[in-house]
């Protein structure tokens, strides 16, 4: 169907690998420069340290030296950093990323200006992407889902939000499963 590489080996980036390799998805999970540890046990047992679960046959690993490698032909990212990575994402990996990749964010939170107005980290990578005259459709992901609950199939509900409604639809057809059910708005 898609090839998805997702930056961020945390426990929701690592999550999102299930529903998108049962999906026939080509998946390529890859670690921040904190994840090193984490990359390396995925490579050697097929698990993320803290799952009681495989990750799906077919999930390739990577370090995050291996980012541009990860990126070729990818489309569509997914960004599973925490709030704490979001502007490591934004000058790191935003970058990298090709023209016209969809982008889909697990990171909550709002970011708070000094004039105290509050932007949604999509809305700074906006900003970031201006800067570089580059164009991607940054999306994000909305519910009350956690990692476990993902990797252990209950049953949950979010919503993938965004600008453009066929890149939405696009990326619930690649990740929603029988468990893992998406609203668009």
């Amino acid at each position: 169907m898609a090839v998805i590489t997702i930056v961020g080996a945390g426990m929701m980036g690592s999550a999102l690998a299930f529903p998108a390799r049962e999906n026939g998805n080509e998946v390529r999970l890859v670690g921040t420069h904190l994840d090193r540890e984490i990359i390396d046990g995925c490579r050697q047992n097929n698990r993320h340290p803290k799952f009681e679960k495989d990750f799906p046959n077919g999930v390739k690993f990577y370090q995050v030296y291996e980012l541009e490698e990860a990126l070729s032909g990818t489309e569509v990212v997914i960004g599973g950093v925490s709030s704490f990575g979001v502007d490591w994402f934004s000058d790191f990996v935003l970058p990298k990323i090709p023209e016209n990749t969809p982008v889909l964010t697990v990171t909550k939170g709002l970011f708070d200006t000094p004039e105290g107005k509050l932007l949604t980290y999509p809305e700074i990578w906006k900003k970031k992407l201006d800067e570089l005259g580059k164009k991607l459709s940054l999306n994000a992901i909305g519910g009350p889902c956690t990692s476990y609950e993902l990797v252990a199939h209950d049953q949950t509900e979010v919503s993938f939000c965004g600008d453009d409604i066929k890149v939405l639809e696009f990326l619930r057809k690649i990740m929603q499963t029988d468990y893992y059910h998406i609203s668009i708005t």
